[in-house]
């Protein structure tokens, strides 16, 4: 109920502009026949700022749909002028010995950081940081506010 009644706020808000303050500008008019030529010209759109904010909302509930609060395990944390090829070997190292498991890589600045797998569950993670442990001694489970959806076990 509450999305419908979104739903019809954003359609409210999408067509008042358009046909209430929305005004098209152009420089020049020509007859668009087939076998005219086409100039160019200026388009100017007005319209509320408040339908780029709920777009930006919308998007925020999509991107929450598709997603969960849950785990990765950080393997690589670095900075300085190599720290991106590192990054780079890192993921690659990481994806030739488990190509089970998507990897990330992330930059904040000025840090590169490479994270690995989606998990709904702190033990889901443990299970891989332990395998990792000896490849990546650096590595450790980060809760995150959404990762991606993992895939459920067939046999369920």
């Amino acid at each position: 109920m509450i999305r419908f009644i979104f739903f019809l706020f954003a359609v409210s808000l999408f067509f008042q502009p358009v046909f209430s303050q929305g005004r098209i500008e152009t420089s020049a008019f020509q007859d668009l026949s087939d076998n005219q030529d086409y100039s160019e010209g200026d388009l100017k759109i007005t319209q509320d700022e408040r339908l780029d904010m709920l777009l930006l909302r919308y998007q925020k509930l999509k991107n929450k749909e598709n997603s969960m609060p849950g785990y990765q395990v950080q393997i690589y944390f670095g900075s300085g002028r190599s720290s991106r090829e590192s990054a780079l070997d890192s993921k690659a190292k990481f994806l030739s010995n488990f190509p089970d498991y998507p990897a990330y890589i992330l930059y904040e600045t000025p840090y590169y950081k490479v994270r690995v797998g989606d998990f709904r569950t702190k033990r889901e993670a443990a299970d891989l940081f332990r395998k990792l442990k000896r490849r990546f001694p650096e590595a450790y489970i980060t809760p995150l506010g959404i990762i991606n959806l993992p895939p459920l076990p067939e046999d369920l």
